[in-house]
């Protein structure tokens, strides 16, 4: 994992160079009380993020009226810095440097990325492994020199057309191969519009991309918007974790490949294959805990939350009788 978490393919390293062919994104830095927060076990939502949340009144009036309020974390400049974006673009996809919390889709109430909320964001946040590793990785080398700063990057929602996602793939600034994303099923789309999609991307990486990466061996994610521009999603190595998942083996792409780039798509009807977000479902032992609450994520958090502050009590009740 850490082998794909290189400064150079974090996001903020080049999305300034590449941001008029990438999707509208705004990057926001993350203070260090953040990143302690992220770190600890608690789960508390912070408080401007709970007033925030106007779909559960009987939660914020317990909470504001509860009198261990002084527990509830509060970072009002950071909030505001997400708020505002929010504001502006309506929703938002969030991920760190390098990672999105696709593993944590599970407790956001739209079971998906897109978050209109602060709530969602945090929820996001605090509960993805994915962006606690690369939180991780920053921390272990926040002394190295050049190194990136820990960011949150905060995109434009939209909702894409699986068919038309593609990783593509340099090799000693060659783009040698380009492949499906989405390898659930077939599409038309693809079949149809082979040349075009072919042409266009190798329009984008010669005009735009080819000797301005920092590296010459790398893949990127792009889509194919309806009106047919090219946009850059993302920037990664190239290993056996990045092309598993497409069409093409790390083994071949090592090796020479004839009229490169080749395209590769499913070129017939293969049926319903298993899609990768079904790979992060609600843990079992978390769902048997929601339906105790019947099923109600704001329920079983709130019950949690007033469960840690009354052993937080215990504790200084303890420390004042001895």
């Amino acid at each position: 994992m850490i082998n794909n978490l290189q400064p150079e393919f974090s996001f903020c390293s080049w999305y300034k160079q590449f941001i008029k062919c990438s999707l509208v994104a705004t990057i926001i830095q993350i203070p260090d009380e953040i990143l302690k927060y992220l770190e600890y076990d608690m789960f508390l939502l912070p408080l401007e993020a709970i007033k925030h949340n106007s779909s559960d009144n009987e939660w914020n009036d317990s909470l504001q009226n509860d009198e261990d309020s002084e527990y509830q974390p509060t970072f009002p400049e950071f909030s505001k810095s997400i708020q505002d974006v929010i504001d502006e673009y309506g929703s938002i996809f969030i991920k760190s440097n390098w990672s999105s919390p696709s593993d944590a889709t599970w407790v956001a109430p739209t079971k998906s990325l897109q978050c209109k909320t602060l709530e969602e964001v945090y929820l996001l946040l605090k509960s993805s492994d994915r962006i606690a590793n690369d939180l991780s990785v920053l921390k272990r080398w926040s002394d190295k020199e050049n190194y990136p700063r820990p960011c949150l990057v905060l995109k434009q929602w939209r909702d894409i057309n699986p068919c038309a996602e593609y990783r593509c793939f340099v090799i000693d600034d060659e783009l040698v191969g380009i492949s499906q994303r989405d390898m659930s099923q077939y599409y038309t789309y693809n079949e149809l519009e082979k040349y075009n999609i072919k042409a266009d991307i190798e329009k984008l990486f010669t005009e735009h991309i080819k000797g301005n990466f920092s590296l010459t061996n790398y893949s990127f994610d792009v889509i194919r918007n309806e009106d047919k521009n090219i946009k850059i999603v993302d920037f990664g190595p190239v290993n056996e974790s990045t092309t598993k998942g497409t069409l093409f083996t790390y083994e071949e792409l090592q090796n020479h490949i004839n009229d490169a780039p080749e395209f590769r798509f499913i070129a017939q009807d293969i049926g319903i294959q298993p899609t990768q977000t079904r790979h992060f479902c609600v843990p079992q032992e978390i769902n048997e805990y929601f339906q105790t609450f019947n099923g109600s994520l704001t329920s079983a958090i709130q019950k949690e939350i007033e469960k840690q502050n009354q052993e937080q009590d215990k504790v200084i009740d303890g420390d004042e009788n001895t």
